[in-house]
């Protein structure tokens, strides 16, 4: 029995040994999300510009001051609602969520 205890212990000794070893360092710059996909066939459609990249697609188009950005709408309906101001004049520039498309302005 004591021997079967000392096999299982040094069984266990080698298993911590092997979690408290360092990761070689090319493994340290492997990013685990690069290139990830959802493979799921219902798997909702995520694909859509950031705030940052409304208001730059925004700024292409129209100069201004940023005033406020809100994301409105539903579905494939979503858009960016950003509020600009120009020489004392406010406007509302409209940037589609996912295609990045502009409407408004005035």
């Amino acid at each position: 029995m004591s021997l079967f205890l000392i096999i299982l212990l040094s069984g266990m000794a080698g298993l911590g040994y092997a979690q408290a070893q360092p990761a070689p360092q090319n493994e340290l710059n492997f990013n685990a999300n690069a290139g990830a996909r959802d493979l799921r066939s219902n798997a909702p459609d995520t694909s859509k510009i950031t705030e940052r990249q409304a208001v730059i697609l925004a700024r292409q188009k129209f100069s201004g001051k940023l005033l406020r950005i809100s994301l409105i709408g539903e579905g494939e309906n979503q858009r960016y609602q950003i509020r600009m101001e120009n020489e004392g004049k406010v406007f509302t520039v409209f940037v589609h969520a996912t295609t990045g498309k502009i409407a408004g302005g005035s």
